[in-house]
């Protein structure tokens, strides 16, 4: 069986076309890129962040899959586990200062 065969969409069923690194989310391109065609009100700016970031994922996820594969040791305070902890970093301070929760946006008028 061949990865597209043996790794599905958890949406539409479809292939994922390779297998993804643990904790990527098993979901086709087709799929991702039609939740945001359903969300309303997307800006440019916003949709042109969104491609960026979504690439940046799935490089992340490639270059993980392939140190794993790789099976050379990672210890805290090398290089690859300090940008790692400063990406992790940064996500955090972003999703802390500018990302609303779910029930502040649902509770603001329209």
């Amino acid at each position: 069986m061949t990865d597209a065969e043996q790794f599905t969409c958890d949406i539409c069923g479809g292939p994922l076309g390779q297998q993804r690194w643990h904790g990527f989310f098993p979901i086709c391109s087709k799929c991702e890129l039609q939740s945001i065609n359903d969300t309303p009100d997307l800006s440019g700016p916003y949709l042109d962040a969104y491609n960026h970031l979504r690439d940046i994922r799935n490089s992340l996820a490639a270059a993980f899959l392939e140190l794993e594969e790789e099976d050379d040791e990672i210890s805290e305070g090398e290089p690859v586990a300090e940008v790692i902890d400063q990406i992790a970093d940064l996500a955090q301070t972003f999703l802390d200062t500018v990302v609303k929760p779910a029930e502040e946006f649902a509770e603001e008028p329209t």
